[in-house]
C-alpha cells in the first residue's frame, strides 16, 4: 500500500473514541491537578502544567529528532493535544522503545508514552491506551540487488528489527528458522540492511517507505496485513488523563487539524 493510500486509511478508520490529551498537574502522586480555568481535571501529570512523554525519537514519519527537537506526526498530534488541554508538552530524552511501556506502568517519570505503540493483549496488562489514532500494517524491506523478491526467501536469513516491536514478534513468529537481530534504533536496523549484516528488515510500512527514501539502494518488498493500531500509552493508575486525552483525540478530529497533519507527514 502507498502512503497516500495508507494516510487515507488513517484518516477514515482511526480514533473511533474521543480525546483530550494533557491537563495540569502536580505530581502523579498528589492527587488531581486543576485546569487553567480552575477547574480540577481529575487526573495527575508530573509536572504541573506539563505532559511529559516518553518516545523512541527514531520512528519517522511519526516521531524522530531534528537536531535535538521532536518531529513527526505524532509530535505534531501531541503539541494540539496540548492546545486543548492548555498545557505545555515535555518530552524526555529519546528513550529505548521496549523500556517506554514499563516505564509508563511504574510512573514517576512521565505521564504518557507516544511512540507508534500498537495495542496488544500484552500491553493491555501492564498500561491502557486512548482511543487509537492510526492504523498501520507491517513491511519487509530488502536490498535492492538481493535477489529476494518474496519473504518465502527469507527462510533461515537474518531478519533486523527493533527489539520490543511488532516488527519483531511478527518476523519471529512468521519466518521459518529466521535469525532474529534486535537493535534499540531503526536507523541502526536500516544501517545493518544496507551493510549487509541483516537479510531484511521487518518494521511498519510507514516507516519503512519513509526509510527507503535516504537509503536508496533497498526496497520494500511485502506489505503484511496485520491491521495495527497505534494508541497512546497511560498508567493504569491515572483512568481520568486517558479520557482527558480521548476528548482531546476527538476535538483535534472534528476541527480538522488531524486530516492536515496526515496531509502533512502520511500522503
Amino acid at each position: 500500500m502507498n502512503i497516500k493510500k495508507w494516510g487515507a486509511l488513517i484518516a477514515a478508520g482511526v480514533l473511533a473514541a474521543s480525546p483530550t490529551l494533557f491537563g495540569c498537574s502536580s505530581g502523579g502522586d498528589q492527587g488531581s491537578t486543576t485546569s487553567a480555568s480552575g477547574t480540577d481535571t481529575g487526573y495527575t501529570l508530573i509536572n504541573d502544567g506539563k505532559l511529559t512523554v516518553a518516545a523512541s525519537l527514531d520512528f519517522p514519519p511519526f516521531e524522530n529528532l531534528n537536531g535535538d527537537k521532536p518531529e513527526g506526526f505524532a509530535v505534531d498530534l501531541m503539541g494540539l493535544l496540548a492546545e486543548e488541554l492548555d498545557l505545555e508538552i515535555n518530552y524526555l530524552p529519546s528513550t529505548k522503545f521496549d523500556t517506554i511501556v514499563p516505564l509508563v506502568q511504574t510512573g514517576g517519570k512521565t505521564d504518557v508514552g507516544v511512540s507508534s505503540f500498537t495495542i496488544t493483549d500484552k500491553r493491555l496488562q501492564q498500561v491502557d491506551f486512548t482511543d487509537t489514532y492510526c492504523n498501520v500494517n507491517q513491511s519487509i524491506t530488502v536490498r535492492s540487488d538481493s535477489g529476494i523478491t518474496d519473504v518465502s526467501q527469507l527462510e533461515g536469513k537474518k531478519i533486523g528489527a527493533q527489539t520490543g516491536t511488532t516488527g519483531y514478534e511478527w518476523a519471529a513468529e512468521n519466518i521459518k528458522d529466521v535469525e532474529m537481530v534486535g537493535f534499540d534504533e531503526m536507523t541502526a536496523v536500516f544501517a545493518a540492511l544496507q551493510s549487509g549484516q541483516i537479510d531484511a528488515v521487518a518494521v511498519d510500512l510507514p516507516v519503512a517507505n519513509y526509510y527507503v527514501k535516504s537509503y536508496t539502494d533497498c526496497q520494500v518488498i511485502k506489505e503484511i496485513p496485520t491491521g495495527e493500531q497505534y494508541a497512546i500509552a497511560v498508567s493504569k493508575e491515572n483512568p481520568e488523563l486517558t479520557k482527558a486525552l480521548n476528548k482531546a483525540l476527538q476535538a483535534v478530529r472534528d476541527n480538522g487539524k488531524y486530516d492536515e497533519l496526515v496531509a502533512k507527514w502520511l500522503e
